[in-house]
């Protein structure tokens, strides 16, 4: 089966330093590959005009400027040329609505099934934390997200909570849901890495407590109330420690441009030195994907404060390594990928539900540890790559069999 996968214009696939659906793509397309499927990757500037990974997958790189104003437009012409050129596809699967109509246009002149899976709560839920940028495209985007679900010949979400928030949007297109979580590359991420090489690295002994995060140093990831809960927390704690692994502004750094600082990390960074709390705070930075693993093996907790996640990248990471974590409750249950016997969900995440779950951790400190033995291995069992690229697989055929029936 030929398959293509559109990728967004933000980031180069494969992505160096993350970027939870640049990875999925990259993952899906290879484990595809792996399957013995010809599979082809649009996405934005690389080194070179293409590169094969394996003869089965091919990355097509389309190059256009950073400017955010011209991107997306020209992005989504070069994707509308070379689906043209590829008209001899089976499926189309795109990873982002803006790119969808250009995708939906090839689809319906050449007659291919075009499958959409989406990875972002916006603009299907609003949060406090919505920009005024996003506040402004609000109206757009949500005309956008209506064409997508109701022309998409099936729609693929991670959970059933982003499921309800797309469905309230365009009414009565259940059928059009299926629910796939995403994989975890067991290579990398598993119960053999080492534990030492990050503690070494930046001088945390093996008796200190090392809370994780992962992810941007964002607003909206409610960094700050992460923050102030450790230093409440160090009157009780002397060896507690939070480090920050992620890039120290709104974008992710990529290998053509260096990482850039925003004001809102500044002003994280000048609390810290008021209170004091420079030797027990953590600013990584941006880190290679690929090394992500010896961080989450350092810690002994995760810990993604945000109020909305829509899959959890890095929570499910870190519970195929064993990890425990600590999470925003979003929806009615935790979805089934995230284990419930290794973690602990906040309902209302404030300062004292957060000291709360992190005291929980640490003084049960054996159990946690037992059990995230047992749920990395059910995760490895069930959620590798290549097993979750059999599920789209599977609709893949599905949607080209019912389309040879027209």
């Amino acid at each position: 089966m030929k398959i293509c996968l559109i990728a967004p214009s933000l980031l180069a696939i494969p992505p160096e330093y993350g970027g939870a659906i640049e990875t999925f793509t990259y993952e899906l397309g290879l484990s595809l590959a792996n399957l013995k499927n010809q599979v082809f990757i649009l996405s934005k500037n690389g080194i070179t005009k293409q590169i094969r990974i394996n003869p089965n997958l091919t990355i097509y790189y389309l190059h256009i400027p950073n400017n955010s104003l011209v991107r997306g437009l020209l992005y989504n012409i070069k994707v509308l040329f070379k689906l043209i050129e590829f008209r001899s596809i089976d499926i189309l699967h795109t990873q982002a609505t803006a790119v969808f109509p250009v995708t939906y246009l090839i689809s319906k002149l050449f007659e291919i099934p075009i499958i959409h899976t989406e990875h972002i709560a916006y603009p299907w839920i609003k949060t406090p934390f919505m920009t005024k940028l996003k506040a402004i495209k609000y109206p757009f985007e949500q005309v956008l997200g209506k064409f997508t679900v109701g022309k998409a010949d099936k729609i693929v979400v991670s959970n059933y909570f982003m499921q309800k928030a797309m469905g309230s949007i365009k009414q009565k297109l259940e059928s059009k849901f299926e629910i796939i979580p995403q994989g975890i590359d067991t290579k990398i991420f598993n119960l053999n890495v080492n534990r030492t090489i990050i503690r070494k690295k930046y001088n945390v002994s093996d008796d200190d407590i090392l809370l994780l995060y992962i992810g941007r140093i964002v607003p909206e990831k409610n960094i700050e109330l992460l923050i102030k809960t450790v230093s409440k927390l160090k009157n009780k704690y002397r060896n507690i420690k939070l480090m920050l692994v992620g890039p120290r502004s709104p974008r992710y750094q990529t290998s053509f441009k260096s990482e850039e600082i925003s004001t809102y990390y500044l002003e994280l960074k000048q609390w810290i030195n008021r209170q004091n709390l420079q030797d027990s705070i953590i600013f990584a930075g941006s880190t290679p994907y690929r090394k992500i693993p010896y961080f989450y093996a350092a810690s002994d907790m995760l810990i993604q404060p945000s109020p909305l996640e829509t899959f959890g990248r890095a929570l499910f990471e870190a519970a195929s390594m064993g990890i425990p974590f600590i999470a925003t409750q979003i929806g009615e249950a935790p979805p089934a990928y995230l284990p419930k016997s290794t973690s602990v969900f906040i309902k209302k995440m404030n300062l004292q539900t957060l000291s709360s779950a992190i005291e929980e951790i640490v003084n049960n400190g054996d159990k946690f540890r037992i059990n995230g033995i047992n749920a990395a291995k059910k995760i490895h069992t069930q959620y590798a790559w290549e097993e979750i690229a059999k599920f789209y697989l599977k609709i893949y055929k599905n949607l080209v069999k019912n389309s040879d029936k027209k």
